[in-house]
């Protein structure tokens, strides 16, 4: 049970990390030649690259997740800053990757998409726990919770599956670096 549970999250890892280098477009001999296993291994924890990439965005999620709980956790943070870094929680081992190309447009792959899309709109009890503190604090103004989400997850989803970004020469984590800065600079009080 522990060798199932270690080949997943290294098919995982190595599932990122040549997304890294190749795009959604990857198959799985690239895969099973990028963490040296054979593709029969890797068929036997996942059915299909799309059962792969469905893995991918959960990692991911809960990766972040895992980092916005360090945050709340911080008590040596300020409420702005708190709120920063929940809203740009990423995990380091993915800062520089374009998560826009994960799926994009691709049509092959509508359970990634709709994944992607759930786990967007879930989890938003901690950054709303801030947000709240921060308006009683009287560090930011008050703002209506489901607006501030619909455009935090709207601009995201954007990034995600759209080819601007890339077309005018914008990298993700720039662009969502940026989104972080206007979000906070628009809820401060001046």
């Amino acid at each position: 049970m522990r060798a199932v549970a270690e080949n997943r999250l290294r098919i995982i890892k190595g599932g990122l990390s040549i997304f890294r280098k190749r795009g959604a477009h990857f198959t799985m001999d690239d895969l099973a030649k990028e963490i040296s296993m054979s593709k029969k291994t890797i068929y036997m924890v996942f059915s299909d690259k799309e059962e792969l990439l469905l893995a991918m965005v959960d990692f991911v999620f809960d990766e972040i997740e895992k980092e916005e709980e360090k945050a709340l956790k911080d008590e040596g943070l300020s409420t702005v800053e708190r709120f920063r870094r929940i809203l740009g929680a990423m995990p380091s081992t993915y800062i520089g990757f374009d998560f826009s190309g994960i799926i994009g447009n691709d049509s092959r792959y509508p359970n990634v998409l709709k994944r992607m899309n759930e786990r967007l709109e879930t989890g938003w009890e901690r950054t709303f726990s801030v947000l709240k503190q921060g308006i009683e604090e009287g560090v930011f103004r008050p703002v209506d919770f489901t607006v501030f989400k619909l455009i935090y997850s709207a601009a995201l989803e954007r990034f995600l599956n759209s080819k601007e970004l890339k077309a005018n020469g914008i990298k993700y984590m720039d662009a969502f670096s940026s989104l972080v800065e206007l979000l906070i600079d628009g809820l401060s009080v001046r």
